[in-house]
C-alpha cells in the first residue's frame, strides 16, 4: 500500500484522480522510447506498423548511447573511405582496407610517398594521423561494447546458474557465522553476500572493508534503531 501511494503522489501530486501527460513525461525515464511509437499506435495497417519499426530504429541511433557508438564508428569508417575515394583515387574495395586496417594498426594499406623525397605528403600524413588518433580509440571502444553485447546472455546464464546452485555445508556454515551475523542462522543478507561471493562479485577482504566502515560511519548504533545519518 504505501509503494503504492508513492506511485500515485509522484504522477498524481495534485490528487486529481488521474495521471496528467506533463507530470508523467517530466518523471518517467523511458517517455522517450514511447513517443516516437505513440504516433503510429492507432495504425493497425502493415505499412504504418513497419514505418512505426523503421522509426524506433532509426531514432535509437541518436538517443541510446550503445547505439550512437555504432552510428560514430561507421560514420568515421565512412569518412576514411570517402578519403581514399576522393583523394587517392582508389577504388571502394581498396579505400575500405585502408579504413579498416588503419585502426586495426595493421597498415597494410597506406597513401604513396613521395618519389623524390620517400616522406609522406603533408596531406595525407596530417589526415592519417588524425584518422589514426582518434579512430583507433574509438574502434576499441566499439568492439569492446559488442563483445560484451554478445557474451552478455552466457553471462546472465552463468550468474543465475550459480545462484540456483543447492548451498553445500560448508558455505552454509561460513554464510550463518563468518558474515552479516553470528546466531548460527541464515538470514536474507547473508544469503545475499555469499551470492556475491559465488559470483566472484565480492571476496572477503572487500567484504570485511565494508563491515569496519559501517561500524565506523555508526558507532552510536542508530542505524540499527533505523535512524538515518545526520
Amino acid at each position: 500500500d504505501g509503494e503504492f501511494r508513492r506511485v500515485c503522489d509522484l504522477y498524481d501530486p495534485h490528487v486529481e484522480g488521474r495521471v496528467r501527460y506533463d507530470h508523467f513525461s517530466k518523471t518517467f525515464e523511458g517517455v522517450h522510447r514511447i513517443l516516437p511509437m505513440s504516433r503510429f499506435v492507432r495504425h493497425k495497417s502493415f505499412p504504418w506498423r513497419t514505418l512505426a519499426r523503421v522509426w524506433d530504429a532509426l531514432s535509437s541511433l541518436f538517443t541510446d548511447d550503445y547505439h550512437r557508438i555504432y552510428l560514430i564508428f561507421v560514420l568515421w569508417i565512412g569518412m576514411g573511405v570517402t578519403w581514399g575515394i576522393i583523394d587517392q583515387g582508389w577504388d571502394p574495395i581498396t579505400a575500405t582496407h585502408f579504413a579498416v586496417s588503419a585502426l586495426a594498426t595493421g597498415g597494410l594499406t597506406a597513401p604513396p610517398v613521395d618519389p623524390d623525397t620517400g616522406i609522406l605528403p603533408a596531406g595525407p600524413a596530417l589526415f592519417c594521423g588524425f584518422y589514426c588518433l582518434f579512430g583507433i580509440p574509438l574502434m576499441a571502444l566499439t568492439l569492446g561494447i559488442f563483445a560484451r553485447v554478445l557474451v552478455e546472455g552466457y553471462i546472465v546464464e552463468e550468474e543465475l546458474a550459480a545462484i540456483a546452485r543447492p548451498l553445500t555445508q560448508a558455505e552454509f556454515a561460513f554464510a550463518s557465522k563468518s558474515l552479516c551475523s553470528r546466531d548460527d542462522a541464515l538470514h536474507l543478507s547473508d544469503y545475499i553476500v555469499l551470492q556475491l561471493m559465488r559470483q566472484g562479485k565480492l571476496n572477503v577482504g572487500s567484504f570485511e572493508f565494508m563491515k569496519r566502515q559501517y561500524r565506523m560511519l555508526d558507532q552510536r548504533g542508530s542505524w540499527l534503531r533505523g535512524v538515518g545519518p545526520d
